[in-house]
């Protein structure tokens, strides 16, 4: 399965269906909180025959809400949602910043998931 499918499935219950690929845009509903996530990179499985249709994809989400606490509260929900639902996942880490130029907070949260590539 791709692993953006899986991971909108799971987070969209935690902010009122408000989980977008990459960035929120203007036709995107941006009440706060809300989720994007962004597809950094693929370390595909391949054998003697060549690539099997697996692979790793590491990716950034990223969790936006006006207050430090909360951003942080919600991060963590969305890190026990994966780990109960996406297996196998890998957490790498976060770590929470302030985006200067639109005042929110942010927690930058990565991940590999383990997916099958699509091709249709």
């Amino acid at each position: 399965m791709i692993a953006a499918v899986q991971l909108e499935a799971i987070l969209n219950s935690l902010v009122s269906n408000r989980v977008y690929a990459d960035v929120a845009t203007e036709h995107d509903d941006s009440t706060l909180p809300y989720i994007t996530y962004t597809d950094v990179s693929t370390v595909p499985e391949n054998t003697l025959d060549g690539f099997t249709g697996h692979e790793w994809v590491r990716m950034q989400i990223d969790v936006w809400h006006d207050d430090k606490y909360e951003s942080i509260l919600l991060a963590n929900k969305v890190i026990n949602a994966i780990n109960s639902n996406i297996k196998p996942s890998v957490y790498g880490g976060k770590t929470g910043s302030r985006d200067t130029e639109s005042g929110l907070y942010r927690q930058l949260i990565e991940y590999e998931f383990w997916q099958t590539t699509p091709t249709e």
